[in-house]
């Protein structure tokens, strides 16, 4: 019965932090109850791999809380916890709303072979910007036979997926970076990472359109009603940070994504209907977010245990300081980390946590965040966006890497590249 909660409890921890952050411009601790109590009536739900990776995660976590506080009975240690990583798991589940919106084209047009790659690489690109891997999903529920895709389409999406995390305000990446690197800004680092996202696409296209089977390839359309969506509330995004500069991305994110919603859904139906619908999915929608919610409260107490340990032991894990060079050497590191299964949300927050000390420009190590977040995405075989196109559509994990590998060994001095240019 309580499980049956768990959409309306993080709906209100959603409010709540929206308000904290735009009337106090603080956490709320309502908000950070109500996350646990969401994130504890769902520990059952989770799939047996959802649940020994988080426990992989928690237990050293918990572990080294409980040596730091026995070590020094300071209960501040604790407050992380408390947040609960609020800010990103409210833009997980605002953004998650936007499903209620989107649109698939019904239309063919000519989607096969280079021209359909072209198209199924742009539209599902900027599509998954905005409404991340349910893009990927419906565009692959379009593309699929017998239940199965093609490598070629996989790689494809799975490219026009990753990428995203480059430069997409909505995007998860861009909140654990935000949270991880503070003080960065995103008018310096987004016209880097956004250039970078360019040239990853052009290198994608043009090493996916010598494969073999690229002339039996069976694409999905580009449309203009399918860019409608990431383009506008791209733009709703930018004015709006513009205007109120002092509000986060990630508030600004989260509040105009739910009213977007709202909107259109009002637009599109009777008002009886559009509350309908966005009460089905605060009652079954929300709780099925409870996978990547329970990653990242896991990922906080990993990051949190590890701080703790630090700070009651006197540690100092952090370089003396983090230049360009450190940046590089960082971006390979977690990359590599990633094949072994370690998420992005982990090490993003553990690196935060380590290297901000050191950090003269956060700018700088946002930038290092986000490129390991795309690529890792792009290449580790425990990706939460392989792991579906491996057990959904019949795409074999081996296949993916041996065609990754090379693109992102590719990717790398480029990165590099702009590291040093920044």
């Amino acid at each position: 019965m309580l499980a049956n909660l768990s959409g309306p409890i993080l709906l209100f921890a959603i409010i709540a932090t929206i308000s904290g952050q735009l009337i106090q411009g603080a956490t709320s601790g309502w908000a950070g109850a109500a996350i646990w109590l969401y994130f504890l009536l769902n520990l059952e739900h989770l799939n047996r791999r959802q649940r020994v990776q988080n426990f992989a995660i928690m237990v050293p976590g918990i572990s080294l809380l409980a040596l730091a506080l026995w070590t020094q009975a300071d209960w501040t240690l604790l407050q992380p916890l408390l947040n609960a990583n609020q800010l990103i798991i409210t833009l997980l589940a605002a953004i998650s709303f936007l499903q209620l919106t989107t649109r698939l084209s019904s239309e063919q047009g000519n989607s096969r072979g280079k021209n359909g790659l072209r198209r199924t690489l742009l539209s599902t690109h900027l599509m998954s910007a905005v409404i991340n891997v349910s893009a990927m999903v419906l565009v692959a529920d379009r593309l699929k036979q017998a239940g199965k895709i093609s490598t070629l389409q996989g790689l494809t999406l799975l490219r026009a997926f990753g990428t995203c995390a480059l430069w997409s305000p909505f995007f998860a990446a861009m909140g654990v970076t935000l949270v991880s690197a503070p003080g960065a800004e995103l008018a310096r680092f987004v016209p880097y990472t956004a250039g970078l996202a360019i040239v990853a696409i052009l290198i994608s296209y043009f090493q996916l359109t010598r494969r073999a089977d690229t002339a039996a390839f069976q694409g999905y359309p580009i449309s203009f009603e399918s860019l409608k969506l990431p383009l506008g509330l791209a733009a709703a995004v930018l004015v709006s940070h513009y205007l109120l500069p002092q509000f986060s991305v990630i508030m600004l994110v989260s509040v105009l994504a739910i009213l977007l919603v709202l909107t259109l859904l009002l637009i599109r139906n009777p008002p009886a209907e559009a509350l309908r619908q966005f009460g089905q999915h605060v009652v079954v929608g929300l709780p099925n977010t409870r996978g990547e919610i329970a990653l990242f409260i896991s990922s906080t107490i990993l990051a949190t245990g590890i701080g703790a340990a630090q700070t009651a032991f006197n540690l100092n894990l952090t370089p003396e300081t983090f230049d360009a060079t450190s940046a590089c050497i960082t971006l390979t590191l977690l990359i590599m980390l990633s094949v072994i299964g370690v998420h992005p949300v982990t090490s993003s927050l553990i690196a935060g946590t380590t290297l901000m000390p050191a950090t003269n420009d956060p700018n700088l190590l946002a930038m290092t965040l986000l490129m390991s977040w795309s690529f890792s995405s792009i290449l580790s075989p425990l990706a939460g966006n392989q792991i579906i196109l491996q057990g959904r559509y019949g795409v074999r994990a081996r296949d993916l890497f041996r065609a990754n590998l090379p693109y992102v060994l590719v990717m790398l001095p480029i990165c590099f590249f702009v590291l040093w240019l920044y």
